[in-house]
């Protein structure tokens, strides 16, 4: 065989199959795990950011159960918007969802401060949080968690630079 006359072999390139990127697995695996936290609480989170993910994708939207999908999707979420009857009135919205696999509804209110309520119905545990900007970059929290075993209350000072 002579080295010199034999071609040059070239290998194609696979631009078929999709990537899977750092940013895609920190768009399903939750970046924000408790220690402690179950193991079937954890499969849920990740089980809802997937499907979430899914339904959102490009891919599935073009199809008939994309479009199913996503509309169950948004029936689980609702916004209530009272907006203010005057120029510089307060408007109020209230954001409603509900994560499935989770088994969590969810409340976000924002009008004369911010308040989050959340309801884990596997474990039974309310949380309240209410959060008020103070400064340009401090916010003063009132957190209230209730759930069958105990109830705990907070006062937080949280800032971001």
């Amino acid at each position: 065989m002579d080295l010199k006359s034999t071609q040059r072999i070239e290998v194609p390139t696979d631009t078929v199959t999709p990537k899977i990127t750092s940013e895609d697995v920190a768009k399903v695996v939750p970046l924000d795990l408790q220690q402690g936290e179950s193991e079937s609480r954890v499969f849920s989170r990740i089980a809802d950011r997937g499907v979430s993910l899914w339904i959102n994708s490009s891919i599935l939207n073009d199809t008939s159960v994309g479009r199913l999908a996503k509309s169950t999707q948004e029936k689980l979420k609702t916004d209530i918007i009272l907006p203010a009857k005057e120029p510089e009135g307060i408007s109020h919205k209230f954001t409603l969802k509900v994560e499935a696999f989770q088994a969590l509804a969810r409340m976000h209110y924002s009008g004369w401060l911010k308040a989050d309520f959340n309801y884990d119905l596997k474990s039974s545990t309310a949380d309240f949080l209410v959060h008020e900007k103070i400064f340009v970059n401090k916010d003063l929290i009132f957190s209230h968690r209730t759930s069958r075993e105990q109830a705990l209350s907070s006062v937080a000072l949280a800032w971001s630079w």
